[in-house]
Order: structure tokens, then C-alpha cells, then sequence
């Protein structure tokens, strides 16, 4: 399998990008080997660095021949397994700030940062060679501190490997902020598809699973990042409707059963119902407003008292100034009565006040508006949120104690804001703890959704789709999208990705046959020695034909020819999965690798999900393993082998799972095992 492993990160800043140098010469390689490197040139970054006024865009070639991770996980979990490996890799990274600028390397042997250019430790002396330094570049590419780290293979086709924003160490950008700079930076490089592995936790949340409920798709979703490509063979649909139905929710579903004592869940609904102008009617609406109390709070140092007094002018025509007054003096009347000093929950003071005013509204008004008033004695309305009981509580004390200010705060602090968020996560969306809390009705059903968005992990944007709607040609150039079709071609080949050939007006299809084979030989390894040799659409005319003449611009086109040379090198770079020839046929429906933990059985060979097989995530993988299909063809199986009760048996040959497999062959994407944290 391909996935698990993979290094958290961190993520946050917020400044504006210098302009971006371009690559240096070949002989000018910032990296001698397989990786060169363009970033800001010295002495452009120093006053900016202090004044928190830039940032700096490192951009590192790969050069996938060379290197040791010439095949890419990324592509083979999200559907691109079949895409030919490409001639270059680009890497786009932004440090760590606290070291952007200043270290491109550091030694191998005490782990001392070093300057670019210094091959000599300072600390120990050690001294690095070439291979040296070409290991710290690979080091300094899995690097969990980076800011932005995304590779955009020579096709167009890209990952989003990592964002760490203020949570992960930035002192200056936000996630949004680096979000919103890699968005317009693929833009600008018109690059065609990009994926995101979403794994990000908040507070120990499954932050894909809690945007989702709150704003209806992942947070990489504010930038038209959608579902790509469902673990456990989840389809759009399904990753919608479990969305839908679990955000939609009633909350009234957990008051159903009456019952003299409240549980601390319902307490803590409650709480938020007393806390909310609007009505808090479903999931989606009670964790957007603790979401939204959250945010201002972490703004603000009272959180609450702002946004229960922004909504007083909308709502002041309901009831005349008699109306509020009443209900004022009730409340009043009832915290004159009680002992001094005593607190007086939101339920029960309401509950008294009740017999004096029937408008449940306007009590509830009036209980949000109470903390701070002044009474004629030198008293004072005080409240506050009782932690434990998760209520708002009320009393009357002297007007020194305390700040009007201070005794009209309403609403939770940071902290209990997050140990509720965290309260009502467990209890209502996570999976694995949720159903002792879910009324029976939708007990099963929730969980279900639950868990699939959680199985929904590969996110994409098609920036080509943009470009197709809104195409952008300054220079009146020839546009032809061109599909390769290979001679002789190898078993298993699958056609690449179309590639788009600019021509002249006056362009003749001997050179539509000459850029297209160039455009291909200059993207993809195997067809470095490709030739076009016919153009099947337009098999009777000469070359010597003007493209615009038998060709509109942006008209697609097949182009047919063959690779001369060494055979080997296509067999050993048509696929990005690279040369395994595995089988998926999972219970669940998968029929391809999805990134999820796998093994294959001892007898077929064929590739299933641990999980599907009965075996947990927090397991060991069996050494031996038979599937179900042979379990029932061969009995007991060989080997005095066993059945687990699940389905699974033990036989002799050892199992492997596929990670192990696809670590192994060909340094399958080193950079594929990485994370990202929103």
C-alpha cells in the first residue's frame, strides 16, 4: 500500500511573495546532479525579512531520471497511475520562516544547519562531497517545517503536499494567505489538475470531517478543491450524501426521550440554543456558531458579547419598549428574591419569569440583553458560563466587584469553547465514539456518513477546466490538442494525458508532426525518442498541407508513431505506478490501489483492504493470509493453516503489504508520504 506514515505538518503565514527568479543555467545549477534550485537572489530578501514584508518561493528541479523516486505515489492513490513518468519534477517550496533564506542544507553528521554553497561543517569539519549535498536536497524536500511544499509533474499534473500556516510554525502567513498564493500561482503557470491528500487535524479533530458538517465540503474546498477520488471505492455522490444527511442532522432527535435529568450533551445543546439569536435547528447550524464563537474569540478577548449585541437592532421591533421592560422587571424581581450571592441558571430564571411574560422569544431577548444592568440599590446583573454545568447563570452583586463591562459578558471562554467543540465532535461525528450518543433513529445512518467522509481523503481542482471555458490566445497562435497513439505499443499501455502544440498561422502539418513529437519527447521519459509518423484523421493529405486548413484552433487531434531505441526504457517508464503488475479486487468495490493499507492473499495474489478483511488499522498485518474466495475453494487451506472466524485464514507463504511493495520498486515516491495540515 502507499499511504500511512506520512509526516504531519504545519502551516500559517501572511505577506506578499517577492517576484520569483527564473532557473539558472545548466552550468549555473544552484544543485549540481538531480536538482536544480531558483529562488530570490542574495541581497534582495534582507530588509524585507525584518519588516515581515516578504516571503520567499524556492522552486527546485527534479530531474526524474536521475533521481531516486522516479515513480510517484501521489499519482498512483488518485487515479494517475497509468500517466507515463514525466522528464522533470518542479518542487514548490516556501520555508519555515524562522530559517527561510538562510539554510538550503545541513550536515549529514551533527545535523548543523549550513549556509548555501558550504560544503564543510563548521561544528565538526565534516566535509560533504557531491552525494552528500544531493542528500540533503532530498532531505530538505521532506522536510516537515515548509510552509508550501507541492511538485507539479513536466505534464501539468500536480499535489498539494503540505500547508502549515500559523498553528505550524509561521510567524507571518496564515493558511489562507499560502492557499490563496499557490491558487495564483496555478493560475499563472496554467497547470492542468491538482491534488490534495486532506489528513489535517484541529484540536485533535479530523478537520475534513468537521468543515465538511460546518460549510458543506473539505477547507481546501474555498478554493474549488473537490472530491477526487474516495478510499474503500466512495464515489462524489456518496461523499455528498453522507455530507448532507449528517450535517442535517435535528438536533431535537437527542431530547426525544424525556427524562428528569439532563445528560451533559444535552446541557451542552442548551447551552449554544441560549447562546444563539438564530435557531439552532440541525448539526450544520450548532457547529458553525461554536465555529463562529471560536473565531471571534480568538480575536477578541470577550468573544461573545459583540455578537449577541450586533443582532439587537434586528430585533428590537418585535416587542415595544413595554414588552422589554416587563420582562426586565420580572427577571429583576426574581434575582432580588433568591440568596445573595447565589446563582440563578438561564433555565430557572426563565422558568420563573415565564409566568409574568408568555413570549418565550422575548425572554430569551431579554435573558441575552440582562448581564450589566444597573439597578437603583448600587447592584448589579452579573453572568457567566458555568463550565461544569455548561450553563449561563445569573445573580445580582455590588457594581465594585466587578466592571459593568466584566458583568456583562456573555458566552464561554476560548477554552470551554474548545472543550465543548471537542465534546460535541466526539459525541455527534466521530465515528469511533459516536454511537453511544445517537438516538436510535439515526444511530446507524450517522455513523455510516461519518465514516465516509473520513474514508474521503484525495481532494482535486481542474484548472484546465477553467482555461477550456476561458481561453486565453494574445498572439493569435494555431492551438492544437494533440492524443498520442503509440505503434507496437507495449502491453497494459495506457494513452497519456493530451498535450496542447502552438503553432504559427502559416503552419504546415509537417510541423504539426515535428512540434507534436517534440511536445511529447520534452514531457514524458519513455517517448524521448518518439516520431510522428501518421495523422490517422487526414491520411490523404500531404504534409506540405496548412494546418488551417483541414485543423480549427483547439481542435483535437491524433497523432500516431513509435519509439525507436532501447524497448526497455518504455516498458520501465510507461506508468507512474511503475513496474508492479498487482490486482485489486477488493469486497468493497475497489478495483485499484486508494492509498488505504493492503495486503495480498498467499494463494491468488490478489490485493484487499486489511479492513475488508476483518483486520483493524491499529493491527499488524497477519503473516500469512488467505482471502475468502480461496478459504472457501481450499478448505482448511495448506499448511494447517487456520480460519480467524472473519474470513481471513493463516497459511504458509508470508504476506506483504502493499506499502512494502511499493516502497520497494524503483524508490516509488519518497515525496508521496506526506501530509497536509489546512
Amino acid at each position: 500500500m502507499v499511504v500511512n506514515g506520512r509526516p504531519l505538518k504545519r502551516a500559517r503565514a501572511r505577506v506578499e511573495a517577492t517576484d520569483f527568479a527564473r532557473f539558472p543555467a545548466a552550468g549555473d545549477c544552484g544543485a549540481a546532479g538531480t536538482f536544480r534550485e531558483a529562488g530570490v537572489p542574495k541581497g534582495r530578501g534582507g530588509g524585507e525579512e525584518e519588516s515581515g514584508g516578504g516571503v520567499e518561493l524556492n522552486v527546485v528541479e527534479e530531474d526524474v531520471l536521475r533521481s531516486r523516486s522516479v515513480y510517484c505515489d501521489q499519482c498512483r492513490v488518485v487515479g494517475w497511475s497509468g500517466h507515463p513518468v514525466c522528464v522533470k519534477r518542479y518542487h514548490f517550496i516556501i520555508e519555515d520562516d524562522s530559517i527561510s533564506g538562510r539554510r538550503r542544507t545541513c550536515c549529514l553528521r551533527c545535523g548543523t544547519p549550513m549556509a548555501a554553497g558550504e560544503s564543510r561543517c563548521a561544528l565538526c569539519n565534516f566535509n560533504m562531497d557531491g552525494e552528500v549535498v544531493e542528500e540533503c536536497a532530498y532531505l530538505h524536500l521532506d522536510d516537515s517545517s515548509h510552509l508550501l511544499h507541492a511538485v507539479v509533474h513536466a505534464n501539468g499534473y500536480g499535489h498539494l503536499l503540505r500547508v502549515n500556516g500559523r498553528e505550524g510554525g509561521s510567524r507571518f502567513l496564515t493558511g489562507r494567505d499560502i492557499m490563496s498564493l499557490w491558487d495564483r500561482l496555478c493560475k499563472v503557470l496554467h497547470v492542468r489538475k491538482v491534488t490534495v491528500m486532506d489528513i489535517s487535524k484541529k484540536h485533535g479533530m479530523d478537520y475534513r470531517l468537521l468543515h465538511a458538517v460546518t460549510s458543506g465540503h473539505p477547507w481546501y474546498g474555498q478554493w474549488g478543491y473537490k472530491f477526487g477520488a474516495g478510499s474503500f471505492a466512495l464515489t462524489s455522490d456518496t461523499y455528498q450524501n453522507a455530507v448532507d444527511m449528517l450535517s442535517s442532522i435535528n438536533l431535537a432527535l437527542y431530547y426525544s426521550h424525556r427524562s428528569p435529568i439532563r445528560t451533559a450533551l444535552q446541557n451542552t445543546i442548551a447551552l449554544y440554543w441560549a447562546l444563539s439569536n438564530r435557531q439552532l435547528v440541525t448539526l450544520r447550524d450548532l457547529f458553525r456558531f461554536i465555529m463562529h464563537l471560536l473565531h471571534q474569540g480568538q480575536k477578541m478577548s470577550k468573544p461573545s458579547t459583540d455578537k449577541h449585541k450586533e443582532l439587537t437592532s434586528n430585533e428590537l421591533c418585535a416587542w415595544t419598549k413595554e414588552d422589554l421592560h416587563r420582562a426586565e422587571g420580572a427577571m429583576l424581581k426574581v434575582l432580588q428574591v433568591v440568596q445573595t450571592g447565589q446563582w440563578v441558571s438561564w433555565r430557572a430564571l426563565r422558568g420563573a419569569a415565564s409566568k409574568a411574560v408568555d413570549s418565550q422569544d422575548l425572554l430569551d431577548y431579554s435573558l441575552r440583553e440582562l448581564g450589566g444592568k444597573q439597578l437603583d440599590n448600587g447592584l448589579s446583573v452579573a453572568v457567566r458560563c458555568n463550565a461544569e454545568t455548561s450553563a449561563i447563570e445569573y445573580r445580582l452583586e455590588s457594581s465594585s466587584i466587578r466592571s459593568p463591562a466584566n458583568a456583562a459578558t456573555f458566552g464561554p471562554s476560548v477554552e470551554q469553547l474548545l472543550h465543548d467543540l471537542r465534546f460535541l465532535y466526539d459525541a455527534l461525528l466521530n465515528p469511533e465514539s459516536m454511537l453511544s450518543s445517537q438516538p436510535e433513529v439515526v444511530g446507524a445512518s450517522a455513523h455510516s456518513a461519518a465514516a465516509k467522509i473520513i474514508d474521503c481523503k484525495q481532494f482535486i481542482k481542474h484548472y484546465d477546466e477553467q482555461a477550456l471555458r476561458a481561453p486565453s490566445n494574445p498572439y493569435h497562435l494555431l492551438c492544437v490538442r494533440c492524443s498520442i497513439e503509440l505503434l507496437d505499443h507495449p502491453k497494459d499501455y495506457t494513452t497519456p494525458p493530451e498535450e496542447l502544440v502552438l503553432l504559427p498561422a502559416s503552419a504546415t502539418l509537417c510541423d504539426l508532426k515535428v512540434q507534436a513529437s517534440k511536445a511529447f519527447q520534452e514531457t514524458y521519459l519513455m517517448f524521448q525518442s518518439f516520431q510522428t509518423e501518421q495523422l490517422p484523421d487526414f491520411p490523404n493529405f500531404s504534409d506540405t498541407t496548412p494546418v488551417n486548413h483541414v485543423l480549427g484552433s483547439g481542435q483535437l487531434l491524433r497523432v500516431r508513431g513509435r519509439c525507436t531505441g532501447d524497448y526497455r526504457r518504455i516498458v520501465q517508464f510507461r506508468m507512474e505506478r511503475g513496474l508492479e503488475n498487482w490486482t485489486v479486487d477488493c469486497s468493497c468495490g475497489a478495483k485499484d490501489d486508494d492509498g488505504e493499507r493492503m495486503l495480498a492473499c498467499d494463494i491468488c495474489g490478489v490485493w484487499q483492504h486489511t479492513r475488508c478483511s476483518g483486520i483493524s488499522d491499529f493491527e499488524e498485518v497477519p503473516e500469512n493470509f488467505i482471502c475468502r474466495k480461496c478459504a472457501t475453494r481450499k478448505g482448511k487451506g495448506r499448511g494447517g493453516g487456520g480460519s480467524n472466524g472473519d474470513g481471513t485464514m493463516e497459511v504458509s507463504a508470508a504476506a506483504r503489504c502493499k506499502d512494502e511493495i511499493g516502497s520497494s520498486v524503483g524508490g516509488a515516491g519518497k515525496f508521496g508520504r506526506m501530509a497536509t495540515v489546512g
